[in-house]
């Protein structure tokens, strides 16, 4: 037996209900949880098994702890993550999900590994396909300064 979930199929929450009423496969909601009253309605619905926490999605960290645990309360798995980053979104998501409770974890994603420049020095690294949480002070980032800002330079300015 292979471990298939469905991860939000469809634009709309309206949709992906309708799809999760006519499965019998582990579903996760991801992209329409955009506030503390999306995931209340989710979990009111029991419209998902499994649910997406993305912390620059939602405005933040605190904004994400709250939904955190919430989901942790009622005892839904999350998976911890956002939309993407480097080094310093890395450090942010493994003190995160370090942070949650182990039975609420489902899994994270270590996307400083998917980028081709390294923007800062963190301990928060892949070691042994787990990720390792910050060991130093706030978030444990040095910031790469001189990377950052030959990025700056020549990113085009909207």
């Amino acid at each position: 037996d292979l471990d298939v979930y469905i991860e939000q199929p469809c634009e709309s929450y309206e949709e992906c209900r309708s799809v999760r009423e006519h499965t019998n496969l582990p579903f996760v909601i991801d992209e329409c949880i955009k506030d503390i009253g999306d995931m209340v309605r989710i979990l009111n619905d029991r419209s998902a098994d499994v649910v997406n926490i993305k912390i620059g999605k939602l405005g933040g960290l605190t904004k994400a702890k709250t939904i955190r645990d919430l989901c942790a309360a009622v005892g839904i798995p999350m998976n911890v993550e956002d939309t993407w980053g480097g080094d310093i979104t890395q450090a942010a998501i493994a003190a995160f999900a370090h942070s949650t409770p182990p039975k609420s974890l489902f899994c994270s994603t270590d996307f400083n590994s998917y980028g081709p420049t390294k923007i800062a020095e963190t301990t928060a690294q892949r070691i042994q396909g787990r990720m390792a949480a910050p060991i130093d002070s706030g978030l444990g980032v040095y910031p790469r300064f001189d990377v950052l800002r030959k990025v700056w330079q020549t990113e085009p300015v909207e």
